[in-house]
């Protein structure tokens, strides 16, 4: 009785384990002819209900059911996109690299207005109130009516600097403020309202390559930023004024969660510090590449890299935990939904959907398999 008691508690410890699965459900791809050299893709979908908006750098924006993977609408911009595209009060806000940028309906893909410019959009655009916040290759933001498209302000900051990473943050705005970083490797405050200079905080530490290319992120005591050249800066909010200071530099942005922030180093390393004091918590090496900003699906973060893999990581460790290859790697970070679902642009502009799913180690007796007719009857009864 004894040997039989500990054989089913063996097995029950067994079939409790559970290893994660990347279930691959479809993919768009890129229909247009291309018209550039470049194959890397920085654009991060977006997501509303059911519909997944994406661009690529063959100009191609589409609406697509988001678990389905058909397409609803497509347009051509004039040309490619690299990054610029966001939802907000039912428009998709779209810049391509001939300085258009275009408000579309996104319910069919039709304008509601165009702005343009004479230099390229590299992010996406931010909505905030009743204003669209962008900012340009050349160092300057754009502040827009929400509604028209009519500049209200905008603002300058070019520098000296020669030789610069391609690449944008977008700005974030919290209340009345506005901070963006810029190509100088200068972190910038400004009113919401006006445009006017809060503070600025130079964080170039090298003599090129001090960018800072992501979005800072940013609460009621804090902005996090991290510049190319080599740091991760922790600033004062209402005065610019460091707190602390990592030395690796970062590309992508951070995904904070409590007092853990997350980041992938330019050093070839995913970092979790705590965000209270820069204090390291883990760091897990990655092969090769750029690491971009995490996003965090179901229990796991998912990193992509520009050469491939991208990793699934356990937040409370950096074990990982599970890879995956696109063929191409990229240059967008994965955006998740709350189904463990997540979208990623490859590079070469392919839209991947695909789901993370726990598998049990051992075979755990009879259950009932949904057949696929059932699990597509599933997916369009609840959501």
């Amino acid at each position: 009785m004894k040997i039989l008691a500990f054989f089913w508690v063996g097995l029950w410890s067994l079939s409790s384990l559970a290893s994660v699965e990347i279930v691959h459900h479809w993919v768009q791809t890129v229909n247009k002819r291309r018209d550039y050299e470049t194959t890397q893709e920085r654009t991060r979908p977006a997501i509303m209900g059911d519909i997944v908006y994406s661009g690529n750098l063959a100009g191609e924006v589409f609406a697509a059911h988001r678990f389905e993977g058909y397409k609803l609408w497509e347009r051509k911009m004039e040309a490619g996109v690299e990054g610029s595209l966001v939802y907000g009060r039912s428009k998709v806000i779209v810049g391509d690299l001939f300085g258009n940028l275009v408000a579309l309906n996104s319910r069919d893909g039709s304008d509601y207005w165009r702005f343009k410019i004479s230099a390229e959009w590299l992010a996406p655009a931010t909505i905030s109130r009743d204003k669209v916040f962008a900012v340009t290759s050349n160092d300057e933001i754009y502040a827009l009516s929400e509604t028209q498209g009519k500049e209200i302000w905008h603002y300058s900051h070019r520098g000296d600097e020669k030789m610069t990473v391609r690449g944008l943050g977008s700005p974030v705005v919290f209340g009345n403020e506005v901070f963006q970083g810029f190509s100088n490797g200068d972190l910038v405050a400004l009113t919401a309202n006006q445009g006017k200079v809060i503070w600025v905080k130079k964080l170039k530490s090298k003599e090129r390559f001090y960018d800072v290319d992501m979005s800072p992120y940013v609460d009621e005591k804090v902005v996090i930023v991290g510049t190319f050249d080599g740091k991760v800066y922790s600033l004062d909010r209402t005065s610019g004024a460091i707190n602390w200071v990592y030395p690796v530099g970062s590309y992508g942005g951070f995904l904070v969660e409590d007092d853990k922030v997350f980041f992938s180093g330019l050093d070839n390393h995913i970092y979790c510090l705590t965000k209270s004091q820069g204090a390291l918590v883990w760091k897990t090496p990655f092969e090769s590449g750029v690491g971009l900003t995490p996003a965090r699906v179901g229990d796991y973060l998912v990193v992509t890299t520009s050469e491939d893999p991208s990793y699934i990581i356990n937040p409370m460790d950096g074990k990982i935990v599970q890879t995956h290859s696109f063929g191409a790697g990229t240059l967008g970070s994965a955006l998740s939904s709350p189904e463990g679902w997540f979208y990623v642009v490859s590079n070469f502009g392919n839209l991947y959907a695909l789901q993370l799913s726990k598998s049990q180690s051992v075979w755990l007796g009879p259950q009932t398999v949904k057949t696929p007719s059932a699990i597509l009857r599933d997916f369009k009864t609840t959501n």
